[in-house]
């Protein structure tokens, strides 16, 4: 079996010169589809990939989101691709989190990054505003010379995330095409954060659209009967990790159906259900449920059933009630039942818990403060003493330590001073002492 990475090395954007240009470690683009930028600095990289239609042309770039290390690198990738068309499916900055460096100035004055220079294109009439995206028309320079871009800034779509609707996607896209009449063969630059979800989701609905507007590729048996599965698998070829999510894979599907419904392929869409408000079914299998029980399309017809149950394991089976013979039969016959009832099988309660052994009694008469359960019988122990063969006895002093602290004034300070001053008892005389005490 081919290892991916064998299959799709990124030996390129792991050299050790070019990881600080990487967002993330595990998000590298393959060596054989990466954009290669002009030498600079002994370096070519950056953290972009291409993407192919379906007739194998360069339409569209998946990048990441640009960082201080490659930000310099992003607009020379816009300069020398002549990049025209930039949607931005990011935010700056998102719970808390930079998604990536900005590369547009808020205010009128512009911003310089290495050798180019942004600026906002005040003279540009196609500068648009509302609740889901923006369009702003900019202005690099270097140098000279300059080159005029818009970009497409789609405000409300989290990480990991889908927006909240389909219409402002296919708005979004509309109005790109319709803005790149005049330069319509230079790629598409397509980013967000790691440039994998919901750059891959763009791009997906993109070539969606391309799909359905040729209805003779779309019946093909290339891309049927899982039109998006196909696609999914052709994208995912030229970058990793394209469609990040399964929530990002559903908006696709949400994305396919709703623009055949405005492209007016009504057959298309009345093949699968004469329902035009059906919702999209999907069925997931899990490790805990089979694909037969997560169907929602084929159901068992209700109606009287009858289950049969198995004797329980020995183990588990009760007395009272339960038979415990290997009989079929779910009852027990009346003459084991009394057999039982009569008292033959007599279970003992469980042993009481024995007491403390700081609580025993020393003789046999009940003593004040003895620990004895009702109906035992109290048992007469030799309580056993140790003691340190290297500590010495200490004789009873009413002194205490000179060393007390002034803190300790109370009960346990005369005892615990005792415990530690010295005692000049012979040692034979402490062996004896110990003899007489133990067994």
């Amino acid at each position: 079996m081919i290892n991916a990475k064998d299959k799709y090395p990124s030996d390129e954007g792991a050299k050790p010169m070019n990881r600080l240009k990487n967002r993330y470690k595990d998000v590298l683009p393959y060596d054989q589809y990466r954009v290669i930028l002009e030498q600079d600095n002994n370096s070519d990289y950056i953290n972009a990939s291409f993407v192919e239609d379906f007739s194998g042309n360069r339409r569209y770039i998946a990048a990441q989101g640009p960082i201080d290390e490659s930000i310099s690198d992003f607009l020379r990738m816009i300069w020398e691709y002549q990049i025209t068309s930039v949607i931005c499916t990011a935010n700056e900055i998102e719970a808390g989190r930079l998604k990536f460096r900005r590369y547009w100035p808020d205010e009128e004055k512009p911003v310089q990054f290495g050798s180019y220079r942004v600026s906002k294109d005040e003279t540009n009439d196609k500068a648009f505003s509302c609740e889901h995206y923006e369009i702003r028309p900019l202005i690099i320079t270097q140098g000279e010379n300059r080159r005029h871009i818009l970009l497409y800034h789609f405000l409300h779509w989290l990480d990991h995330d889908v927006p909240n609707g389909e219409a402002p996607i296919l708005d979004l896209l509309l109005r790109l095409y319709d803005d790149r009449s005049l330069s319509p063969d230079t790629p598409i630059l397509v980013h967000c954060s790691a440039g994998c979800g919901r750059t891959g989701s763009i791009i997906a609905i993109d070539l969606c659209r391309l799909l359905i507007r040729d209805e003779r590729l779309l019946l093909s048996k290339n891309y049927q009967p899982y039109p998006i599965y196909e696609i999914a698998t052709h994208i995912r070829q030229f970058r990793i990790a394209l469609i990040q999510t399964i929530k990002q894979y559903l908006f696709v599907h949400k994305m396919f159906v709703f623009m055949m419904k405005a492209n007016g392929n009504v057959s298309l869409c009345s093949s699968t259900s004469s329902d035009e408000n059906q919702s999209l079914h999907v069925t997931s299998t899990t490790k805990l449920s089979s694909p037969s029980s997560t169907s929602s399309f084929s159901r068992r017809p209700s109606g009287s059933f009858q289950i049969k149950l198995g004797n329980p394991p020995a183990g588990r089976r009760m007395i009272n009630g339960t038979n415990t013979s290997n009989n079929s039969s779910s009852t027990i016959s009346s003459s084991k039942l009394s057999s039982l009832n009569d008292g033959t099988q007599k279970f003992e309660s469980p042993p009481p818990i024995p007491p403390r052994s700081s609580l025993l009694n020393t003789t046999n008469k009940r003593l004040e403060g003895q620990f004895v359960r009702p109906g035992e019988t109290p048992i007469k122990t030799k309580r056993h003493i140790f003691r340190s063969r290297i500590l010495k006895r200490r004789e009873p002093t009413t002194t205490t330590s000179k060393h007390t602290r002034s803190d300790s004034a109370d009960a346990l300070s005369v005892s615990s001073s005792r415990n530690h001053c010295r005692n000049s008892a012979p040692r034979p005389q402490v062996q004896a002492e110990q003899a007489i005490n133990s067994d």
